[in-house]
């Protein structure tokens, strides 16, 4: 009778018991440089997803967390055919060429340009735009924006020596628009709103054949899988009104 009672009230404890959880979901560790991480706020508005930020100071540093393991994925301003990981495409933006207002210049061409930033040219007055010595502001080495200037626009020449080194686009734009006589560059959607850059062989940075027009991507060490592959293609769906200012739609 003891023993009958005993199996009833194991049967019924089974019963009562609830059904298994569904296991938890682990948020994505997404890796961000300070140009990307305003992006991956953005598009979590947008699109939302359990992500856990992850920042990093440059996009060489990014890159070595994607290669150690330490980030799902990390996303970029720039996209490197030879490289070595994966990298999916999200959308378009541009290096904005910036110069103090009182310049007076609108446009410059890809190689005056080059004769400012390598020292070649020193003085404004031989493009008409003043008297004031070139001031030449420069982002430091292994950032994305320094990258993408020497590879879009820069053909492989050296920066003057004499270039004002600086560690954020903050930085870069505060210093461009207090210092007379001195042009830099910033990502386009890092711009305070209003801002017009200056056009580079006639083209403006919103423009499809703009020179310094790169592609945002995603950056893995393996095909994307699972819950960040869903995420990715989330946001290649999501169109141009998902997209943060300064960003446009791939082709």
């Amino acid at each position: 009778m003891k023993r009958a009672a005993f199996l009833l009230l194991v049967l019924a404890s089974a019963a009562c018991a609830p059904a298994a959880s569904p296991p938890p979901i682990v948020p994505l560790r997404i890796g961000v440089t300070p140009e990307t991480r305003p992006l991956v706020e953005a598009w979590l508005q947008s699109v939302p997803a359990a992500v856990t930020i992850v920042d990093y100071s440059s996009h060489r540093q990014l890159l070595r967390a994607v290669e150690a393991g330490g980030v799902a994925a990390g996303l970029s301003c720039i996209s490197d055919p030879a490289s070595q990981f994966v990298q999916i495409p999200l959308a378009r933006t541009a290096l904005a060429i910036i110069g103090h207002p009182a310049l007076g210049l609108a446009a410059l061409t890809r190689s005056q340009l080059q004769a400012l930033v390598t020292g070649a040219v020193i003085e404004w007055n031989s493009f008409g735009a003043g008297t004031n010595t070139v001031k030449i502001a420069y982002r430091e080495e292994g950032s994305a924006a320094r990258s993408a200037f020497e590879q879009l626009l820069l053909d492989g020449k050296a920066p003057t020596p004499a270039a004002r080194v600086l560690s954020s686009a903050r930085a870069m734009i505060e210093y461009v628009g207090a210092t007379p006589g001195a042009v830099g560059y910033a990502w386009l959607s890092e711009l305070p709103a209003g801002s017009t850059p200056l056009a580079i062989d006639g083209r403006q940075p919103g423009e499809s054949d703009y020179s310094a027009l790169t592609t945002i991507v995603a950056i893995a060490g393996t095909e994307p899988q699972g819950q960040l592959r869903e995420w990715l293609a989330a946001l290649q769906r999501s169109g141009p009104a998902a997209l943060p200012r300064g960003l446009s739609a791939l082709p």
